[in-house]
């Protein structure tokens, strides 16, 4: 059933004055572990806009976290309980909330930031241990600090489109009207059952490797009013043709200063970065 509320009467990117946005891409993750409530608090001030990874734990609860499998950014390896493929899928949302989420981070140093800046490696050993959070923390994170949101929902095969739309808004439902939100996905067939649940919703499509044909139609028919593509990617995207059908278009992941303003010339309002 369609809502029938009257809200969110602007698109997300229309409610930014600046013309060259920066999204904060798994928070501030050149400077603390991504897509924790450390990496969003450190990218206040500095990013327009936080950017966070979404996925449903084993039963069927939302927690924050890019990769499907754990080993990457957790301490999953070095416990005793932890199954392989170490997939996030397949715990419950309890056991992923005492995992480590931010040892790691130092001991990997993935943008060797630490390496080069003392400051931050003294600013890391006084943070509290970092946990997989929860979208109601960043979002009360994000309420508290009025910063909009882009949650990218994972694809994950073995679940519904539509039982995953219902879930997500249902989880996002307490924070509605008080923080400015943007949901993004590769999968599309999420954007269109949340446009079909929800069609006041600010959705953006995510793509790489190649682009679908007739792309503003195509975006149309899954209810997004923005576009999202990997590097490689932007110069075949028909920006124009896109610009003028109403569609933002941003590109991700680029942190070079040069190759940013490169893009902002030639029309794209957003690039997602991690702020090395």
């Amino acid at each position: 059933m369609k809502s029938d509320k009257r809200r969110r009467p602007l698109g997300f990117y229309e409610l930014f004055e600046n013309r060259r946005l920066k999204a904060a891409h798994r928070g501030w993750r050149a400077r603390r572990p991504e897509n924790t409530l450390a990496a969003f608090e450190a990218a206040v001030g500095h990013f327009d806009f936080w950017e966070l990874d979404l996925q449903l734990s084993r039963d069927g609860e939302w927690i924050v976290i890019h990769d499907e499998t754990l080993e990457r950014t957790t301490d999953i390896e070095a416990r005793e309980d932890g199954l392989r493929p170490y997939r996030v899928q397949d715990y419950d949302l309890a056991f992923l909330r005492r995992l480590d989420a931010g040892s790691w981070f130092v001991r990997e140093d993935p943008f060797g930031t630490l390496a080069k800046d003392a400051t931050l490696r003294r600013e890391l050993r006084d943070l509290p241990p970092q946990h997989l959070p929860t979208p109601a923390e960043v979002m009360e994170l994000a309420r508290r600090h009025s910063v909009p949101v882009n949650i990218e929902i994972k694809d994950m095969p073995h679940r519904d489109a539509e039982e995953v739309a219902r879930s997500f808004l249902q989880a996002i439902a307490p924070f509605d009207g008080s923080v400015t939100l943007l949901v993004s996905s590769f999968n599309h067939r999420y954007l269109a059952a949340l446009h079909s649940l929800d069609p006041a919703l600010c959705l953006a499509a995510n793509i790489e490797g190649s682009l679908p044909p007739h792309l503003p139609e195509y975006l149309e028919q899954c209810g997004a009013k923005a576009c999202h593509v990997d590097l490689p990617l932007a110069p075949k995207l028909p920006i124009d043709e896109l610009r003028a059908a109403g569609i933002t278009c941003g590109v991700f992941t680029v942190n070079a200063p040069e190759t940013q303003a490169l893009l902002y010339d030639r029309g794209f309002r957003v690039v997602f970065c991690d702020g090395v």
